[in-house]
């Protein structure tokens, strides 16, 4: 919207009644609340954020799809599930493109999706698939008779 009216091009314009396909960037750790940024250029995807944007491509009729573009190692359960529900909520078709990561909240929210696209590379998967666990088991061996 920005560039158009930088271009001299009203909300009237011809082009704004075209069918368009919404992207929405899930970015960054999942957290409960509006995105953020820092100082050191990281974001945080945040819960209020993806579920507005997602509201807002629902509403408007011009858009006939949503692209849900995940790069996410993952986050809040509460805020995962939010984002979840609100992309079942939508009529309107959602494709999943998993970026670098999709993981954990990453990939739960990538699941509320009906396509999912993910490059070779793409790390993904439930919970522990970037952090990982350690699984550590006392032994206590007898000696043989």
């Amino acid at each position: 919207k920005l560039f158009q009216s930088m271009m001299g091009e009203g909300r009237s314009g011809s082009g704004d009644s075209a069918p368009k396909i919404a992207v929405v960037y899930a970015v960054g750790p999942i957290m409960s609340g509006k995105s953020q940024s820092s100082l050191m250029g990281g974001t945080s995807m945040g819960s209020t954020t993806i579920v507005e944007a997602l509201q807002e491509a629902a509403k408007d009729e011009t858009i006939k799809a949503i692209v849900l573009r995940v790069d996410s190692p993952g986050g809040s359960a509460l805020a995962s599930d939010l984002i979840w529900r609100q992309t079942q909520a939508i009529e309107k078709p959602i494709i999943a493109s998993m970026g670098d990561v999709a993981a954990s909240g990453g990939y739960y929210i990538s699941m509320g999706a009906d396509r999912i696209f993910a490059e070779p590379g793409t790390v993904t998967g439930s919970i522990g698939v970037v952090g990982g666990k350690l699984a550590m088991k006392a032994s206590c061996s007898r000696p043989a008779r």
